[in-house]
């Protein structure tokens, strides 16, 4: 069947009131030539597929309405061409692998960007709005290592963690997804435009909403169940214990997806959601992207080297030969300058001025005392 053709048929279900996305999804899997949803006397025979008999009625009737269906699904179509706005359905090929086998997949997804194929191995990122400085320090790292491995980062482009994960996965070279509670032709919040189309630039933004909705209260709670059923796991940087982080936490459970939480001060509101969900059990304790690796390593096999790439560095950084040396003793953990001479065999002067020069290059940090780390 014509893939427009086909799509409208599944336009016409989503019109069908009491249809929701399960009952839809579970005819889709049951029927196998979708052309006969246009037939009279196969539509009274629906119930063999476990719809009851109100189902069937509202079929029906809306059946009667075919024409104006018909008319508002070319309209959708002429609206998305016009603004640039892909329209896919649960049976094309460029939908997303893991979103189709959640509880109620959305039956129609619109973008603009470019999906991948690869997104079946992303990870979902969200957090609070108000993060803390050490919220952002571990979110910018975790995009660092996730990037490294070229997968996919997910998140909603709310303000705070979710925003940053974009714009670290920017950052570092990578390719994000942006799920949104509107339509995709409205930026949400607006100041966030310039990152909009960036995203747009370097993977995708998203929504089960059609062009033009607002991004009403309503609609977040839905638009968080495609969060977490996207990716093959969640993470959860700082939240409150009603956060809405929490409500993505729930979903990707539900889902049987991985979640993982990363602790905070137990005496920050921020951070009593995470510390929460890990008391609990119900999340995963990280303190870095290995813990997500060792966990996650059974699926991403086969997608990526599970051999750690050390010591990567941008590529229009080069280091000289004395730099190359003192960064590679150093990590994320402090470590002190006589340390770093001993472990290199240079001077101590000799360690200053190229530490110097690597702090100049945004690679390591000083701290008090004489200590350095890497820059996460």
């Amino acid at each position: 069947m014509d893939r427009i053709e086909r799509n409208k048929i599944l336009y016409f279900l989503t019109e069908v009131p009491t249809l929701g996305n399960v009952r839809i999804k579970k005819i889709i899997d049951e029927v196998s030539d979708l052309n006969n949803l246009l037939d009279a006397n196969f539509i009274s025979n629906l119930k063999i597929y476990g719809l009851n008999q109100d189902s069937i009625r509202k079929i029906q009737e809306s059946y009667e309405r075919w024409k104006e269906i018909e008319e508002n699904y070319a309209i959708l179509l002429e609206k998305c061409e016009f603004k640039g706005i892909n329209l896919i359905s649960i049976l094309d090929d460029e939908y997303p692998e893991n979103l189709k086998n959640i509880y109620d997949p959305p039956i129609f997804l619109y973008y603009k960007g470019n999906l991948n194929p690869t997104d079946k191995y992303s990870l979902t990122i969200v957090g609070t709005r108000f993060p803390s400085e050490y919220g952002e320090s571990v979110c910018k790292q975790l995009i660092k290592e996730i990037c490294k491995y070229n997968i996919i980062t997910v998140s909603g482009m709310a303000k705070g963690i979710d925003s940053m994960c974009h714009s670290y996965t920017l950052q570092y070279g990578g390719s994000t997804y942006a799920v949104l509670g509107s339509g995709v032709d409205i930026v949400y919040p607006s100041d966030n435009k310039k990152l909009y189309e960036k995203i747009i630039e370097n993977g995708a933004v998203i929504s089960e909403f059609e062009p033009g909705t607002k991004p009403d209260k309503v609609n977040f709670p839905r638009r968080n169940r495609i969060l977490s059923g996207i990716s093959l796991g969640t993470i959860i940087i700082e939240t409150g214990i009603r956060g809405g982080s929490r409500i993505t936490a729930e979903f990707a459970l539900d889902q049987d997806r991985e979640l993982f939480a990363v602790p905070g001060y137990i005496y920050a509101r921020r951070s009593q959601g995470c510390n929460d969900l890990i008391k609990k059990g119900h999340a995963k304790l990280i303190t870095g992207f290995d813990d997500i690796l060792s966990e996650l390593s059974y699926r991403l096999e086969g997608f990526i080297s599970l051999e750690k790439k050390v010591n990567q560095l941008p590529e229009e950084l080069e280091l000289s030969v004395f730099e190359q040396q003192i960064y590679d003793v150093i990590d994320d953990n402090p470590i002190h300058i006589d340390e770093i001479a001993n472990l290199t065999s240079l001077s101590i002067s000799d360690c200053l001025v190229n530490l110097l020069t690597l702090e100049f290059k945004g690679l390591i940090k000083q701290l008090p005392g004489k200590y350095f780390r890497r820059d996460t």
